[in-house]
């Protein structure tokens, strides 16, 4: 199945189930920023570049969208090792 015809698929699908053009397009906005930080292993830099968009632009898609970036839910995140010791 080519690009063309997995994106009508889809297409249809949204439709079928009243979704608006504001809502897919955000939903897909999300998704394809969320699997482009996957990818780069949470880079924003290569992840920007790979979207072709400037690495700002990309924090502030994300900021704008509400995106919880996978690396960011280890941030404050305490190593089992330092955990343990106290």
């Amino acid at each position: 199945m080519n690009l063309d015809s997995q994106l009508q698929q889809v297409i249809e699908e949204l439709l079928a189930h009243g979704i608006s053009l504001d809502l897919a397009k955000k939903e897909f906005e999300k998704k394809y920023i969320v699997g482009a930080v996957k990818r780069s292993s949470g880079n924003l830099g290569r992840a920007a570049s790979s979207l072709g968009i400037h690495r700002n632009t990309l924090r502030n898609k994300v900021g704008l969208l509400n995106i919880r970036l996978p690396r960011d839910q280890y941030r404050f995140a305490v190593s089992p090792d330092i955990a343990k010791r106290k």
